[in-house]
């Protein structure tokens, strides 16, 4: 393991972290490769290109809105350990109306990705017909659209309220974030389920689950505090957060540790109720992923999202140390698009896909549009919010 952070605090800059022109070079290259990858992909293989687009794109925008989701918890519990490194997450959700895009683009193609909007299937299906008030093309984009104009706004507002800080210096700022994380939190919960069900879960219109929307929440909490601490280290590695002190990592390595332990619950949950129950209607989603070329891919995910995070978090010096934590974190962030996967491409790829180049694209592509997204918001900006009044507390983190 290598040596655990400084404790010691240096002084607090004001001043942005400048990204090298290279770095977002090589990210807007990514961008176009990718994306054009895909827009090849819609050509040649559609159902496998369009796939690889909603799982990149709904794990990317996971991110941005996990960091957005991670301000409002702060926020409302009065948390102030976490204001050191307070302007990744909202780098992060600086990312969600660039993240929207990806998910528009997909509108135009919905019949080639969801069963129910295809010509006809409406009216042979007896099921499906029950659902045609809910399920069709014009109100799940009405739908879709207004979800991510509420959740930009949001994420807006949390971001521009804690930049104004840094000027005003007052308690105002914070004041205002704790009512808008409040209102975020409910709207939030209603309108992620709602996302769920709708992006991911009609995939397989005769399928349904109570439990995966939690679930999903759940992954999206693990993958974007793994992300976030991914980020905290580099930064700090790279001289932008050195106030960043090993109380801090460990306080992260505790939320990776409960969150993966959560998605598993949820998983187990899920899967258990329905394996006991012995549906056929329920069963038909994990038979399709049980078994054939989808079966490697599913038992591979319980180890990546949870049994080895927890295992290698369990011991109290491991959450402490940062080339650890980046190791999990990135081992939880891999889980976290495969588990996506296994949600999205079984419904089109019943026969299985491993990681192939329209996978690859997806993945680069957008990712390549989150890392624009978030080094352009810290360059933007100050790396610590020197008007915060929690800084003093977070600076002094259990030191």
């Amino acid at each position: 393991m290598s040596s655990p952070l400084h404790d010691v605090q240096p002084p607090v800059s004001t001043g942005g972290f400048e990204v090298g022109p290279g770095v977002r070079r090589a990210a807007l290259g990514f961008a176009v490769a990718g994306l054009g990858t895909l827009a090849v992909g819609l050509a040649l293989e559609p159902a496998r290109a369009l796939s690889s687009l909603l799982t990149s794109g709904f794990y990317f925008l996971c991110l941005g809105l996990g960091g957005a989701l991670f301000l409002a918890l702060m926020y409302v519990a009065n948390a102030g350990w976490f204001t050191v490194f307070k302007r990744i997450p909202e780098a992060f959700a600086a990312y969600v109306p660039w993240g929207a895009v990806p998910l528009l683009a997909l509108l135009p193609f919905a019949p080639k990705l969801y069963l129910w909007a295809r010509p006809g299937v409406m009216e042979t299906d007896h099921l499906l017909h029950q659902k045609a008030a809910f399920l069709n093309v014009p109100f799940f984009a009405v739908r879709m659209v207004l979800m991510l104009a509420l959740w930009t706004g949001f994420t807006w507002l949390l971001r521009r309220n804690s930049l104004r800080q840094d000027t005003e210096r007052t308690e105002e700022g914070t004041r205002r974030n704790v009512v808008v994380s409040a209102v975020f939190l409910v709207l939030f919960g209603l309108t992620f389920c709602l996302a769920a069900f709708d992006w991911l879960m009609s995939l397989e219109p005769h399928w349904f689950s109570t439990i995966y929307a939690l679930y999903n929440v759940a992954g999206l909490l693990s993958s974007s505090v793994s992300a976030i601490t991914v980020a905290a280290i580099l930064l700090h590695r790279a001289g932008a957060l050195p106030q960043l002190n090993s109380s801090h990592l460990h306080d992260l390595g505790k939320l990776m540790f409960g969150f993966a332990t959560l998605w598993a619950y949820l998983w187990f949950s899920q899967f258990l109720l329905i394996w006991y129950a012995n549906i056929p209607e329920e069963t038909v989603y994990f038979i399709a992923r049980m078994h054939g070329g989808w079966a490697t891919a599913f038992y591979c995910n319980l180890g990546l999202n949870w049994a080895l995070p927890f295992l290698l978090l369990l011991p109290r010096p491991a959450k402490k140390d940062p080339g650890h934590l980046l190791r999990v974190a990135f081992l939880l962030l891999v889980g976290r698009w495969l588990d996506l996967h296994l949600m999205v491409a079984p419904a089109n790829l019943p026969d299985g896909v491993g990681l192939g180049v329209y996978e690859l694209a997806g993945l680069l592509g957008v990712g390549a549009l989150f890392t624009l997204a978030v080094t352009r918001a810290v360059r933007s900006s100050p790396m610590v919010p020197v008007g915060d009044p929690y800084l003093v507390e977070s600076l002094h983190h259990h030191t």
